[in-house]
This record gives C-alpha cells, sequence and structure tokens, in this order.
C-alpha cells in the first residue's frame, strides 16, 4: 500500500510538473512576441493619423503649460527640464473621456530622462497631475503609469522595450481610452492592454517632464491628433 501511495504521489508531482512547464511556456511566449498588431487608425501618413475627426493638439492656445518649460516652434512642440524639484506638465484645456490618441515623439537628455504621455489626468497645478501617463524612459516604456494614485498599472518588459523603443529618435505612441479599458500600441506592437475599474474616466491630455535631481530630459512632439469616440 505505501509503495502503491508513493507511486501515486510521484505521477502527481510529474503532472503538476507538466502543468507548469505549459504555463510557464505560454507566459513566456506571450513577452517574447513582438507581433505589428496595431489596426489602421492608429498608422501615420507623413506624420498625419488616416481617416476623418482627427484634431491637432499641437497648439498652444489649447494648452495650458508654462512657457519657460514648453515652446512650439515651426509646428514641433519642445520641453526640456534638467535637475528639477518639480514635475513640469503641459495638458490640454479640454477636457476629453473616450478618444484615440496618435503622437510621435522623441525623448533625449541623459539615462534618467522620464517622460510620459498623459491621459485622463485631473491637474492641481504644474507639479501635482493625478491620472494616467503612457510611460517614457528606463524601466517605464510603454507600460501604464497612474500618477499620484495606483502607480504602476500595468509593467510591460524591460527586455521588450528595449527592442522596441528607437533610442533618441521617433517613437510612435497609439492609444485608446474607452471607458476602464486602457490599451496602447508602442511604434505598433500593443503594450498596455488593461481594464482598470479605479481610473478616471475623463480629464485633460498632456505631457510630463519629471522631476529629479539628476534627470536630465528633452522632449520633442511632432505630431499629437486626438479623435473622441
Amino acid at each position: 500500500m505505501y509503495k502503491s501511495i508513493k507511486t501515486a504521489v510521484v505521477k502527481l508531482c510529474a503532472i503538476s510538473l507538466f502543468i507548469t512547464a505549459i504555463c510557464s511556456t505560454a507566459s513566456a511566449q506571450k513577452d517574447t512576441t513582438l507581433k505589428i498588431t496595431m489596426h489602421a487608425a492608429g498608422k501615420f501618413y507623413n506624420d498625419k493619423p488616416a481617416g476623418k475627426g482627427w484634431v491637432n493638439l499641437l497648439d498652444t492656445t489649447l494648452w495650458n503649460a508654462e512657457a519657460q518649460y514648453w515652446q512650439l516652434t515651426n509646428g514641433v512642440l519642445h520641453g526640456e527640464t534638467k535637475a528639477q524639484d518639480q514635475h513640469h506638465y503641459g495638458y490640454t484645456k479640454k477636457i476629453y473621456k473616450d478618444f484615440e490618441l496618435n503622437v510621435l515623439i522623441k525623448m533625449t537628455g541623459n539615462e534618467e530622462a522620464n517622460s510620459g504621455v498623459c491621459i485622463r489626468v485631473h491637474p492641481a497645478s504644474f507639479d501635482i497631475v493625478p491620472g494616467y501617463q503612457v510611460d517614457m524612459g528606463k524601466g517605464y516604456w510603454g507600460s501604464l503609469w497612474e500618477e499620484h494614485r495606483a502607480e504602476m498599472v500595468q509593467k510591460y518588459p524591460d527586455s521588450l522595450a528595449a527592442k522596441l523603443v528607437k533610442a533618441n529618435e521617433w517613437n510612435h505612441y497609439y492609444i485608446v481610452a474607452k471607458g476602464h479599458y486602457i490599451q496602447a500600441w508602442l511604434n505598433g506592437v500593443k503594450t498596455i492592454d488593461i481594464v482598470h475599474d479605479a481610473g478616471f474616466l475623463d480629464g485633460n491630455i498632456g505631457l510630463q517632464l519629471c522631476h529629479g535631481k539628476l534627470r536630465y530630459t528633452v522632449v520633442d512632439v511632432k505630431a499629437m491628433y486626438v479623435k473622441e469616440l
């Protein structure tokens, strides 16, 4: 009887290890697949999205921002901070609910540079801006962060982000916010796909220049279009 029990236990352990291996493989497959899944609505043609209904946000009359940190020159929005003890956000005057957002953005500076495309934010000041960021920076690219609230909502693997991000070049974020469902694609690859019931359902759209004594962040945006749903 003891031998039979021992044999049964060995079989159960083997089955358990097999199932674990299958699950691990499936999880690993998800983390190693860089498929272009962005649909046609997110594509750019000559730095403009296809289709009707898109509104160009690169117009300073549509924004609240500090002129010493954000300037629009020849159609490119430029933001720059170095060794700041406060954040410096810029954000739209208008509040948006459900929308698609198309952004061509370049971040340079030093290794600690950090920024983000902000959606559904509720600014208290140019420094305190609760809400979502489709993030940018070492350890943050492709991730969904919620400032002053849940913080990291969905983390995209750094190993994959390193393959997707064009360092010191233009990168494309396509974002869809509908109800509590948030999706985002980085250079055509989906990196955010989550229903986050605790998040804001509306708010401003914006950009962040992150604080930090060791941080030097330069952001340039040559295209930023929104389409309300």
